[in-house]
């Protein structure tokens, strides 16, 4: 791998895990409510579900879906029925107290959310396209597709710590239920761009 294209993995991969999406805005809240420890299974979790797509990917799974297009759109509305449900759960709690589980999402979760997460899709298709060759060695393949998951960890991470900054201010009743609203809305706004891609 040469440092030119090291250099490319390292910010596609950070600016891509740092912008905003449903992904982090799950780990933001679930850092406010729950803090960044329970947040590490959800952000596990994305680097998992990650994998496995490079991987489908790579069998051609891109194929299948340019070649069905519909397949691809009803991945992209279920996942924002997801997103609207989580959503749902998200701002119906008040407090720490009435958060718990239906709000929570560990490990497992994530994993299968990333396969019904539109920008997920996305993000891994332009990188499979952008930085993987048919040519490649599969050492450097291997390389590049770690280098590009190791640096998009600490992204998701960065926003769950920003949740657990807020905890604080969040144990008034009222600025929590506040705030779940708003991190409601704002999931449900984070899937309206990638709706409108085709």
């Amino acid at each position: 791998m040469t440092f030119g294209l090291l250099a490319s993995v390292l910010v596609f991969g950070f600016v891509t895990s740092i912008t905003p999406g449903p992904n982090n805005t799950f780990l933001f809240t679930s850092g406010a409510n729950f803090g960044v420890r329970r947040s590490l299974p959800y952000a596990n979790g994305i680097i998992a579900g990650l994998t496995i797509m490079m991987v489908a990917i790579g069998a051609g799974l891109g194929v299948i879906f340019a070649a069905a297009p519909l397949i691809y759109q009803s991945l992209k509305w279920a996942g924002f029925a997801y997103v609207v449900y989580m959503a749902y759960q998200i701002a119906r709690s008040t407090s720490k107290s009435e958060s718990g589980e239906p709000r929570y999402i560990g490990f497992a979760r994530s994993v299968a959310f990333q396969f019904i997460n539109p920008k997920a899709w996305i993000i891994m298709s332009a990188f499979m396209a952008t930085f993987i060759h048919l040519d490649d060695p599969l050492l450097i393949t291997i390389t590049t597709c770690a280098v590009f998951l190791v640096v998009t960890w600490p992204g998701g991470v960065i926003w769950a710590a920003g949740g657990q900054v807020l905890s604080k201010w969040l144990s008034n009743p009222r600025r929590r239920r506040a705030f779940n609203i708003t991190a409601a809305v704002l999931l449900v706004a984070s899937m309206v761009p990638v709706l409108a891609i085709h």
